[in-house]
């Protein structure tokens, strides 16, 4: 059995010290091993004897990705390419990302998660149609083209009377791009919005928009993680809504809000297509849903948490906070080895 790594993050330090020490130089990024990195080796100390091979992002090609049994994507995406994080020659600009969308929809290069269900959660706009059509709560949300009429916009937020909205564009992650405004001030300016509009349509063509959330400064959001279709554990995030800022991590969180987001979690685990690799079909290995309260700007409750966002396994584990002691990149070396035999 072969496996490959396809590894990237630069901002997920490994706090796995004594792994840390067995890997060469070269896999450093910003003086540092990443969490990719790091459970790449992991496998190896786990499965004595299984070919791990870590490919970083300027290593990807159609020959390389050909000589693995299975290639995961952990670190490096189309994402990464449009938010130029990391910045990679081959696959800079749209012509870059052209060709990374070809090698990760090609099927001969035995690509995890498979290029459809990725495609599916690079595309807000798609995931949260589906979870709105299977009755999963989600946030009010309006999504419009680059070339959207500002009157057009401020007449379809005033008739939600919302008071301050976002606008974040469709490809985003983290908070790359995201637009907070105040409605009253953007009907007396009109350059608010276009100032805006004039720096984001330069890397993006759709955009959503939604009621701005005061909880989401306020309680932060529950970043649930699920390995092979069940919730394996969770963090609360309050604090930062831009990049940059610093987050508190928490991993006490109240069980009422995590019961009810592990309820809704099931459901869309039960609406998210399967993977489909080499004729099988199976669960994914990891997803994060995050979850934020509260819905319409109602009071704290349980049942006021809706899903923010969903991402696979390229998601951020926040096991790089001291705090957080879950021993994650352990069970998930475990589950993507017994999954590459699954499907092998």
């Amino acid at each position: 059995m072969k496996i490959g790594i396809i590894t990237g993050k630069d901002d997920e330090i490994s706090l796995h010290k004594d792994i840390n020490k067995l890997i060469p130089k070269k896999y450093y990024v910003n003086d540092n091993i990443h969490t990719d990195v790091a459970l790449a080796y992991i496998m190896k100390k786990m499965f004595v004897g299984l070919e791990v091979e870590i490919i970083r992002p300027n290593e990807i090609s159609n020959t390389r990705l050909q000589k693995n049994d299975i290639n995961y994507v952990i670190g490096y995406d189309l994402i990464n390419i449009i938010n130029n994080d990391p910045y990679v020659k081959q696959f800079s600009g749209k012509k870059g990302l052209d060709k990374l969308d070809k090698i990760y929809m090609t099927k001969k290069n035995n690509i995890f998660p498979n290029y459809e269900f990725m495609a599916l959660l690079w595309d807000k706009k798609k995931y949260l149609k589906l979870l709105e059509r299977n009755n999963i709560p989600i946030s009010p949300t309006l999504f419009i083209k680059d070339n959207i009429q500002q009157t057009t916009l401020l007449k379809k937020i005033k008739q939600k009377k919302w008071k301050k909205f976002i606008i974040k564009p469709i490809g985003g992650t983290i908070a790359y791009g995201l637009g907070i405004f105040t409605t009253e001030e953007c009907n007396n300016d009109s350059q608010i919005l276009s100032n805006y509009f004039e720096e984001q349509n330069e890397y993006y063509t759709e955009y959503l928009v939604q009621e701005k959330i005061e909880g989401f400064s306020k309680y932060g959001e529950i970043k649930s993680f699920w390995i092979d279709g069940k919730l394996s554990y969770a963090v609360n995030t309050p604090g930062a809504t831009k990049p940059g800022e610093d987050y508190e991590i928490k991993e006490l969180i109240d069980q009422d809000a995590l019961n009810e987001c592990e309820k809704i979690g099931n459901k869309i685990m039960k609406c998210l297509p399967m993977i489909s690799f080499k004729r099988k079909k199976t669960l994914p290995a990891l997803i994060r849903i995050d979850f934020a309260c509260c819905k319409g700007n109602k009071k704290l409750n349980a049942k006021n948490y809706f899903v923010n966002e969903i991402e696979s396994d390229i998601a951020g584990l926040y096991i790089n906070f001291p705090n957080v002691k879950y021993p994650a990149l352990e069970i998930l070396a475990n589950t993507y080895v017994q999954k590459a035999y699954e499907l092998n």
